[in-house]
């Protein structure tokens, strides 16, 4: 058959005050597991290629068949180095040439149907895999559970194909006697040769190809060992081929035909609710979902019915591998639906089929993936001239079935009154808003101080607690930032498109002593990674800080443009545009505020919280 084959902030001037910074990174960790599960990303060029989000390899080796006979007979066949190999699929074409021993290797692939083909030389011929085998001389492999694949090999002849007898095996699907095209080469059958003393064997390979070679001149007889289910139709009579060899000279095209009943792989696709691998009463089908079948060199596809049921019928008898189709996440208006396989444990299913046999229990199951429930409350909250300062808290019901319902208690420096009536009731994969009002904490007693507060979530279906944290502030009504939006994009940027924003810093009680100086610093944090290298600010390479001074008089407003780009496209990569400000010189942020920016389709299902 076909081969089946947290974020750091950036150091600089000057850095947060310490509780500021735990409030950022528990952030990032609640924001990182609120936008579920999936990241995109890409394959580069050469054998050391890799994709993040996956950890599975293709390899294999390139030989130089001497002979011809489409087989590799080891070390008698060196090995061709420099050879380009191209792989494309999941979303990407990429090649790489074998190294000096041969060998090549596309590493760190995510799951998906890939095709291994390779770039053809001048004067070269390729003998395996057998260019007619429904591929185009390449393979077709499919990656499951970060499962590699080796043993995708390739081999080619200089010049044309000789190597003294030879030919191939097929389907004859139809029936009728002629290799037609579509019908797939046989792999696996023994064909034997003999001068009327000795017999010699050997095995088709890869499209079917077999070949004879290093004989001598005599009258030979060439047939095919029989199969149980399998009727010859090539040649028919006789059954066998007789030819007059000399050396040197070459007698390709000595192909054999059969034809046995088709198979046939009966199956079914359900919604696996609860997750556990096994339709359960009540577990629906899934209509629409694309189920594939790969063996003998071809490729068939079919979409389930409206009852969750797929069959394909008049398959060659021989390897399968049959594998579901992983739709894209997708968003429906509340939120990323993400599907997971649950069924089977391994995948995929690889059966071999007999002459018409009939396989039934090819079962897939899938669930929309879940995650704990978790909640979120806006990054900071500010007290500005102000005794009771109103936010949310966000909850997130991360259950597929069923109405749950939340109650809230709120623990921090102050005294905290929920206003929303509890408890709530949420559906699956839906929010709901808590609001609260937060007394300004006794702790306060001057400007620029922080202190953490958090909320105690119970889901009192299932009797599970989590928590989520956030800081307060207190700030001098003689300095004052905000984010002020100039594009009208919001926070979704298109990827290479520049989105004009500013900060603006005011004093709106007056400086103190007149005039006033702080020192500023703006850069991007991406939430749930390491680095900032997705985002360019004013032109300038990513992750690269932009300081500053703004003076002020009493009264006045400054605006400090920023420009922002996505440098890389990352679906789960929102980032914060940050600035402190240092209004004491004691080289610590006093003031620290952010713009929220993400790429901008598909969108996010998490609410757009607006931080002053």
């Amino acid at each position: 058959m076909n081969n089946q084959i947290s974020a750091t902030p950036p150091r600089g001037a000057f850095a947060p005050h310490s509780t500021h910074r735990v409030t950022i990174l528990l952030t990032v960790v609640l924001l990182a597991t609120a936008l579920f599960y999936l990241s995109f990303f890409t394959v580069q060029n050469g054998m050391a290629s890799t994709a993040v989000n996956g950890g599975a390899s293709i390899c294999g080796i390139k030989f130089n068949d001497l002979n011809g006979d489409g087989q590799w007979d080891g070390a008698t066949e060196p090995t061709i180095p420099n050879w380009e190999i191209q792989l494309s699929g999941a979303g990407l074409v990429t090649t790489t040439f074998t190294n000096v021993d041969g060998f090549y290797c596309f590493q760190g692939l995510a799951d998906g149907a890939y095709n291994v083909g390779e770039i053809m030389q001048s004067g070269w011929v390729q003998t395996f895999p057998d260019p007619n085998n429904g591929t185009g001389g390449g393979y077709d492999v499919f990656i499951q559970g970060g499962q590699s694949r080796d043993g995708i090999d390739f081999g080619n002849h200089l010049g044309s194909v000789s190597g003294d007898i030879s030919g191939s095996k097929f389907y004859d699907h139809n029936n009728n006697g002629i290799w037609d095209p579509g019908e797939p080469g046989l792999s696996g059958w023994v064909i034997q040769l003999t001068d009327g003393i000795t017999v010699w064997t050997t095995t088709t390979g890869m499209g079917g190809h077999y070949g004879f070679s290093g004989l001598m001149t005599n009258t030979y007889t060439i047939s095919e060992v029989a199969q149980a289910g399998w009727v010859q139709t090539v040649p028919l009579t006789p059954s066998h081929y007789v030819v007059s060899f000399v050396p040197s000279q070459s007698i390709p095209n000595l192909n054999f035909g059969n034809y046995a009943p088709p198979a046939e792989i009966h199956g079914h696709k359900f919604n696996d609710l609860d997750g556990n691998g096994i339709q359960d009463v009540g577990e629906p089908g899934l209509p629409n979902w694309t189920i594939n079948a790969q063996g003998n060199g071809l490729n068939f596809t079919e979409l389930t019915d409206a009852n969750g049921d797929y069959a394909f019928l008049g398959l060659p008898p021989g390897e399968y591998i049959i594998y579901e189709g992983q739709p894209a996440p997708y968003w429906n208006g509340q939120y990323m639906v993400q599907w997971t396989q649950t069924a089977p444990a391994s995948g995929t299913y690889t059966p071999t089929l007999t002459p018409g046999q009939v396989l039934t229990g090819t079962i897939f199951g899938n669930w929309i993936s879940g995650q704990p429930d978790f909640c979120m409350i806006p990054w900071d909250n500010h007290f500005l001239n102000t005794t009771v300062l109103t936010t949310e808290v966000y909850i997130f019901n991360a259950s597929a079935t069923g109405q749950e319902s939340y109650t809230v208690q709120m623990v921090g420096p102050s005294t905290i009154t929920t206003v929303t009536p509890l408890p709530i009731t949420l559906g699956a994969f839906q929010y709901g808003i808590v609001e609260v009002q937060i007394a300004y904490p006794a702790v306060f007693t001057m400007p620029y101080q922080n202190s953490q507060f958090q909320a105690i979530v119970t889901n009192l279906n299932t009797n599970t607690t989590f928590t989520c944290q956030a800081a307060l502030w207190a700030y001098s009504p003689q300095w004052w930032t905000s984010p002020n939006v100039n594009s009208g994009l919001g926070g979704g940027i298109p990827m290479g498109y520049t989105q004009n924003i500013s900060f603006t810093v005011s004093s709106p009680g007056g400086g103190r002593m007149g005039a006033a100086t702080a020192d500023y610093r703006i850069w991007a944090m991406s939430r749930g990674f390491t680095d900032t290298s997705l985002v360019s600010l004013n032109g300038l390479p990513p992750g690269t800080v932009i300081t500053g001074q703004v003076t002020l008089n009493p009264g006045q407003a400054l605006d400090i443009p920023v420009s922002i780009v996505f440098t890389e496209y990352n679906l789960l990569a929102p980032t914060d545009i940050i600035l402190e400000l240092d209004v004491d010189g004691d080289q610590v942020a006093d003031i620290v505020t952010s713009y929220l920016i993400f790429t901008q389709a598909p969108k996010l299902y998490l609410p757009l919280i607006t931080r002053p």
